[in-house]
């Protein structure tokens, strides 16, 4: 008889499991038996990082079933999770492995590799206000009549949604933010984790369009930035709270904000492949830019990004993490993207192919990673791919 490997001693499993540093493998191990599992935490601190997976588009209206497909860089599959939490729910965000889904008045905080979920307070209650460019109530009343007014704070009841979410750290640290920029009168808004009513930012409506100024968000080194679609940026200083607008000229629009492993503040230009005269000339298809602070501020290109290593998904979703921390093969100095090609149009709906590239940003080469990983649309109720970091915190 063999020996019986479910009666190892506890602090012997304890010290195996630790030595995990896969996340894949460490819930390998507790699946083993009831010991194992006893042994080992459900939320290891000490798992590093892990390689990003892509969470390919879905439909939000709840068409279809629950099944959510991911794409895992590191070991180059698709994983089919079955998530019915996401159905009807518009994922806004992806941070520390959490996903902000957003249905109706409710936001919350899910993590699709433990399904544990955090609520959010309601849109309903009305909001307070940090003091950065106070509510204009009464431009506001022009333009929604069916709102609530509370110390100068409006609360849209109707056709409330969330464009893009992100989270200040992880939901398991003691102070992590939930920014938000909204379709609705407030624009831009945070709450703490536990807080009973969001906090406005930003309110400077002057039309029901306005929400468009924002096309990214990016929170670095406690100051969040904003990105207009003209390639404007705003930062907002969230503790002695004011507004400043980088005064530099813009690079252009398909640009992203993000965080480099240096806490420099980044743009990712997107120009796609580049051809002259019908002649290609370059494949690599993303440049990048740091904010200079010395004198006026100015956006500077980067020849050599270091240990940056890019994610770009297909919704106004970039970050950047160290080489260091991935196991991934020759990934310094790189972009990981979702390169999205139009594959047929029906009418008004357009399919699209969706493969990973990996872009070289040191040599301007392309290399197709993924192959085919299959067609959808990106139209209406169809949410784009976005990058998730797989985490049991």
């Amino acid at each position: 008889m063999g020996p019986n490997w479910c009666l190892l001693p506890p602090e012997l499993l304890q010290f195996i499991a630790e030595k995990a540093t896969s996340l894949a493998d460490y819930i390998r191990f507790r699946a083993v038996c009831r010991p194992w599992r006893s042994a080992s935490s459900p939320r290891p601190r000490h798992l590093p990082i892990q390689v990003p997976w892509l969470m390919l588009p879905y439909n939000s209206y709840g068409i279809g079933d629950s099944t959510r497909l991911f794409y895992d860089l590191s070991a180059s599959k698709i994983h089919r999770i079955h998530l019915p939490e996401t159905r009807r729910a518009q994922v806004c965000g992806s941070s520390y492995g959490w996903l902000v889904l957003h249905n109706g008045q409710v936001t919350s905080l899910f993590n699709p590799i433990t399904r544990a979920t955090i609520s959010l307070p309601p849109y309903t209650v009305p909001p307070s206000d940090l003091g950065i460019a106070p509510l204009n109530v009464q431009n506001a009343a022009i333009f929604l009549g069916d709102c609530c007014i509370n110390n100068s704070a409006l609360c849209s009841t109707h056709n409330f949604s969330v464009g893009k979410a992100i989270l200040t750290s992880s939901p398991m640290d003691t102070g992590c933010m939930v920014i938000v920029h909204t379709s609705s009168l407030w624009e831009l808004a945070f709450c703490k984790i536990g807080d009973e009513r969001w906090t406005v930012i930003q309110y400077h409506g002057v039309g029901p369009t306005d929400w468009y100024d924002v096309c990214d968000l990016s929170y670095i080194n406690g100051v969040l930035y904003t990105l207009n679609p003209d390639g404007f940026v705003t930062m907002y200083n969230l503790i002695s709270p004011s507004k400043t607008e980088l005064d530099c000229e813009p690079i252009s629009s398909n640009i992203y904000l993000a965080q480099g492993v240096d806490g420099d503040v980044l743009l990712i230009y997107y120009h796609g492949i580049t051809y002259d005269d019908g002649i290609l000339g370059r494949e690599i298809e993303h440049t990048v830019y740091k904010l200079s602070n010395d004198g006026e501020p100015t956006w500077i290109k980067v020849n050599d990004v270091g240990k940056n290593v890019f994610f770009v998904g297909g919704g106004c979703q970039a970050f950047s993490l160290s080489s260091d921390h991935l196991q991934l093969p020759g990934s310094a100095k790189c972009v990981y993207y979702d390169s999205r090609r139009t594959e047929r149009e029906q009418g008004y709906l357009s399919w699209y192919n969706h493969k990973i590239k990996l872009g070289k940003l040191d040599n301007e080469t392309v290399t197709d990673i993924s192959g085919d990983l299959g067609s959808f649309q990106i139209n209406g109720c169809w949410l784009k791919s976005l990058w998730l970091t797989p985490s049991l915190l």
